[in-house]
């Protein structure tokens, strides 16, 4: 009498029935965690994309304030690495560039299709003082001098001597 309760269970096959159920369930769960894993890892590494960049606007900019209220003379070299997928420009609004000394206290960074402007209390120039400066994705070794123009605006003239 005892073996009629086991047999009873070996014989139902309702969970057996369940099984396929049970795993398309988990496949649909496992699906939509992966989903959302990925959609965050995503996330995560833009905003450490916009972080390094704007990182390394906030060392140009604090370096271009001093030295641009210093007057000119001043020079500085910094090294620092552009991430991938990345453009900074500085002296110029997106897709504005032609329109230099006018945008000359603006800046932009350019992520993948992302845009973040900025506004600087600097100008800012190429080396030859006739157009903005870009800076493409990789490292760079940047000199700035504070240079007079000949209408007397100070100007933070950047250069890549990485080059």
């Amino acid at each position: 009498m005892s073996s009629d309760p086991f047999r009873k269970i070996l014989n139902n096959e309702r969970a057996a029935d369940a099984l396929p159920m049970r795993m398309v369930v988990a496949v649909i769960a496992i699906g939509a965690l992966l989903f959302l894993l990925t959609t965050g890892v995503n996330s995560l590494l833009e905003k450490e994309e916009v972080y390094v960049a704007q990182t390394i606007i906030s060392e140009i900019e604090a370096h271009a304030e001093q030295m641009s209220s210093k007057g000119a003379g001043s020079n500085i070299t910094l090294d620092i690495d552009v991430p991938p997928n990345t453009e900074l420009a500085m002296g110029a609004i997106p897709n504005e560039e032609a329109s230099w000394p006018t945008d000359a206290r603006n800046y932009y960074i350019k992520i993948k299709d992302k845009q973040i402007n900025g506004e600087s209390a600097a100008y800012y120039s190429n080396a030859t003082l006739d157009g903005c400066f870009i800076l493409s994705p990789g490292p760079h070794t940047i000199t700035m001098e504070s240079v007079r123009d000949q209408n007397g605006k100070i100007f933070i003239a950047l250069c890549d001597k990485s080059q």
